[in-house]
This record gives C-alpha cells, sequence and structure tokens, in this order.
C-alpha cells in the first residue's frame, strides 16, 4: 500500500485539548509521522469535537456525514469517545456502549475498519464510585468488541486499551506532570505518546 486514509473521531482527547483549551496538539500529528515511514501518502482526517458525548445526539448523525461524504474511503477510523458520557454525565455504561456500537457499525458500512479505545482515567481514581461507570464502559468494550471480532474470524476491529498503557493515578507527581495537563487531557508530550500507542498497535494490520 502506497496510501492510507484515517479518520480520527471523538471529542476533546481526539481533538487534542490542552491548556484550557488555548492549544491544541492531536495524537494526530505523531501518527502521521510515524506513518510516513510505511507510507508514500498518509491521509489524516481529525474530526474531535470537544465537549461532545455519545448520547449527545450528534456523534452518530456527524460520523456518517463524514464517512458518505468522503470523496475516497477511509481505510481506518480511529474512535475515542465516551469520556464525557461516563464521567461528567455519568451516564449508564450499557447504553453508552449500545450507541457505541452504532458507530462501529456506520464504519464498517462504509468498508473503514475500526481502531477502538478504552478511556483513560479521568478526575477519579479508580476506587472512586463516580469511576464506576468508565470502567464498565471499558470491560464492555474489551469483552465484547475482542470477543465478536474473534467469532467473526476478521480484523475488522482492533482494541487499544488506553486506559492500561497510559494511567494517571498511579504515576508519580513528576511523571504525571510530563504527560497530563488536567485531571482530563494531556500533554502535547501525552497526545504523541498516544499516537505512538496508536501505531504499535496498527502497524502488524499495515502491511
Amino acid at each position: 500500500m502506497s496510501s492510507i486514509r484515517i479518520l480520527a473521531f471523538g471529542a476533546s482527547l481526539t481533538e487534542g485539548y490542552h491548556s484550557l483549551g488555548y492549544e491544541f496538539h492531536p495524537y494526530t500529528i505523531r501518527l502521521s509521522q510515524l506513518l510516513r515511514s510505511s507510507f508514500e501518502t498518509v491521509d489524516i482526517n481529525n474530526a474531535g469535537v470537544s465537549g461532545e458525548a455519545i448520547l449527545s445526539g450528534t456523534m452518530l448523525p456527524r460520523l456518517k456525514q463524514l464517512l458518505s461524504s468522503a470523496k475516497n474511503k477511509y481505510d481506518w477510523v480511529l474512535i475515542l469517545a465516551g469520556t464525557n458520557d461516563t464521567v461528567r454525565d455519568q451516564q449508564k455504561a450499557s447504553i453508552i456502549f449500545d450507541t457505541y456500537k452504532l458507530l462501529i457499525n456506520e464504519c464498517h458500512k462504509h468498508e473503514a475498519r475500526v481502531l477502538a479505545m478504552t478511556l483513560p482515567e479521568a478526575f477519579y481514581p479508580r476506587n472512586s464510585p463516580f469511576d464506576v461507570k468508565r470502567q464498565e464502559f471499558n470491560r464492555l468494550l474489551k469483552e465484547e468488541l475482542i470477543s465478536n471480532n474473534n467469532d467473526n474470524n476478521s480484523n475488522n476491529i482492533v482494541v487499544l486499551d488506553v486506559d492500561k498503557l497510559l494511567p494517571q493515578y498511579s504515576l508519580s507527581k513528576n511523571e504525571r506532570q510530563q504527560i497530563w495537563d488536567d485531571e482530563l487531557h494531556l500533554t502535547p508530550k501525552g497526545y504523541d505518546q498516544l499516537g505512538q500507542l496508536i501505531f504499535d498497535v496498527l502497524k502488524p494490520y499495515l502491511t
């Protein structure tokens, strides 16, 4: 393959929000740099919208519009979404995940493979009752999507456990300041780490 087209879809963690929203440094910057070692043409559309939630009523229609209006189909859609539902809005995990699966189905309708990402820690440590819904969403995502993909014997869905690979509360204060801008968003270095993690998990599927 000499070219690759990717849609990065989600909310503020996709848009690269940091410094109270005065600056943005999305993970797609680093991801693009890494992909250029394998492809002559790298086309990444960052479609992150800060503050958007899966259950807001705008996310699914927006994804449909992005996919249907694309002149050339996307090879991959990278989805990092649900933090605002689970943490800010405290919506029930199973309801969020049911709509999340509609996002994935829409990608597959347009022949795009999906990288689904778990939600990193935000605001609350793991022992907080306010973090239960985020953890439950991540459990559903990993168990159901990995199981379904194995059952279908395909590589249409790849799961990246961002929650595990980009921790927050288990880090030292110095480590946390390096990659976490606040209790929800990453620093530019943190977003670059996320871009590296995405590249690493996609690499086996890009040959």
